[in-house]
C-alpha cells in the first residue's frame, strides 16, 4: 500500500473524555496511521479552570505552539477557513505533505485559538460552515485525513 510520505500531526486540545469520541478517534487514528507516518498529540485544556478565557486561550495557545514546534506547516481548523470537497482535500494535503513533509493540524478548544496560534499558523481550513463539538469536529477530521488517503492511493472507501 502507498504511502504518503512526510508527517501528519494532528493537536487538540482537550482529552477525549466521551467513549463515543474516543472509540472513533482511536479508530480512524488507526486507520490513517497505515498510510503516513502519524501524530495525535492532546494538550491540557484551561477553560472552565479559574481563569478568565483569553487567559485561557493563551495557555492553550503556547502548549498548541509547542506541540506542532517540529511541524514545517501548522494548518488551523477554523469555520472561517477554506472549505473543500473530499477530493479538493486530497488534493491540498499531497501538495501540503510533498512541499512541507511535517504537517500539523491544529484543532482548538471551545473558546477557539489564541491571536498568537493564528499568527503563527499559515493556512486556515474549515471542515464545514457549520459549528460542531470540537471533540466531533477532530473525529471528523481524522476521518476527512483517512478518506483523503484512500482517495490518493484510488481506494473504493472514499465512494
Amino acid at each position: 500500500m502507498p504511502k504518503l510520505s512526510g508527517h501528519i500531526t494532528v493537536v487538540a486540545v482537550g482529552k477525549m473524555k466521551r467513549s463515543l469520541w474516543l472509540e472513533a478517534q482511536q479508530e480512524y487514528a488507526k486507520r490513517l496511521a497505515r498510510y503516513t507516518s502519524f501524530k495525535l498529540i492532546e494538550v491540557k485544556d484551561s477553560v472552565g479552570k479559574g481563569f478568565p478565557d483569553e487567559t485561557a486561550k493563551e495557555r492553550e495557545g503556547k502548549l498548541l505552539l509547542k506541540a506542532a514546534a517540529s511541524s514545517h506547516r501548522r494548518i488551523l481548523l477554523s469555520p472561517d477557513g477554506v472549505q473543500m470537497d473530499s477530493h479538493q482535500f486530497a488534493s491540498y494535503l499531497r501538495k501540503m505533505v510533498v512541499k512541507y513533509g511535517r504537517l500539523a493540524f491544529l484543532v482548538g478548544g471551545p473558546i477557539g485559538f489564541s491571536d498568537a496560534v493564528i499568527q503563527q499558523s499559515e493556512d486556515k481550513i474549515s471542515l464545514s460552515a457549520l459549528t460542531f463539538p470540537h471533540e466531533l469536529a477532530r473525529v471528523m477530521l481524522l476521518e476527512q485525513l483517512y478518506r483523503a488517503a484512500t482517495i490518493l492511493n484510488k481506494e473504493r472507501y472514499h465512494k
